[in-house]
């Protein structure tokens, strides 16, 4: 079985899977689970944008406990006047300076540590707000993401520039930010699609740009986006159908002994080409 026909079985299968476990729970139905693969555009000015870079900085590690953001959201967004990435540069020449007037406002633990996590999101927001601040408005920014929309390799340039200029982002965190932004060719080569996509032969291993090619080319395979794709696997694996605050377990490991044990899942010939 070549890789193309590998992934339309797979994604297949996956389809079926999700929809017998929305078929189980009682709150869960089709009309729900159609909501969780439906992604628009999130943001309409820069500073919209900028807030979803300092939000989306904060999934890794313990970071997002740690700083409490929807919470202490009200007092952030004045401390960051409004996530306006030009007015953040000004009035906080360095991250250091940003990560004063955090001291100044929360009560932070090990302030003297230089892994201390608010120092690190405050580094995030500095270079991140540098960034932003490149972009007049929405219509650059668009402008800017459509130049990579090539090919997977292309698609695959924009989040890893965006780990080398924002500091905190990895290729996850920066797929993370420009998916939630709502642009549905970047999905997240989290934990749950790096286990699920290496275990099944569709990765040839688990680092992350390798999973995200693999999501890419499925997309491609199956003619869906990349963020539908990443969405069907990612509710898999986490069980979260979050929109309804329902959680039903982790199936990552019954998926993969469920497709694996299935008679049209054969192993990728490595002489088949990828067509």
């Amino acid at each position: 079985m070549n890789k193309v026909k590998k992934y339309r079985v797979v994604y297949k299968h996956a389809r079926q899977f999700l929809s017998g476990i929305v078929a189980q729970h009682a709150g869960l139905n089709e009309r729900i689970l159609k909501l969780h693969l439906l992604q628009k555009s999130k943001f309409d000015t820069i500073s919209d944008a900028n807030r979803q870079l300092i939000e989306s900085l904060l999934n890794r590690n313990m970071m997002a406990a740690v700083i409490n953001f929807k919470e202490r959201e009200s007092r952030l967004r004045a401390i960051l006047f409004d996530y306006n990435p030009n007015t953040i540069v000004v009035e906080y020449p360095n991250a250091e300076s940003l990560f004063n007037r955090f001291k100044q406002e929360f009560e932070i633990q090990n302030v003297n540590n230089n892994r201390n996590l608010w120092r690190q999101w405050a580094d995030g927001i500095i270079s991140g707000s540098n960034f932003m601040a490149s972009f007049n408005d929405k219509k650059a920014f668009d402008a800017f993401v459509k130049t990579f929309l090539l090919n997977k390799y292309t698609k695959a340039a924009l989040p890893m520039l965006l780990s080398k200029e924002i500091k905190g982002f990895g290729l996850a965190l920066a797929c993370d930010f420009l998916k939630e932004l709502g642009y549905r060719d970047y999905p997240k080569p989290d934990t749950h699609l790096i286990k699920i996509f290496h275990s099944l032969g569709l990765s040839e291993t688990e680092d992350p740009y390798d999973v995200y090619k693999a999501i890419v080319e499925m997309a491609k395979a199956v003619k869906e986006d990349a963020y539908t794709v990443d969405r069907v696997f990612w509710l898999i694996g986490s069980g979260k159908f979050y929109l309804v605050d329902i959680n039903v377990g982790r199936n990552s490991t019954r998926f993969i002994r469920s497709t694996r044990l299935s008679k049209k899942f054969e192993p990728i010939n490595v002489n088949d080409r990828n067509d």
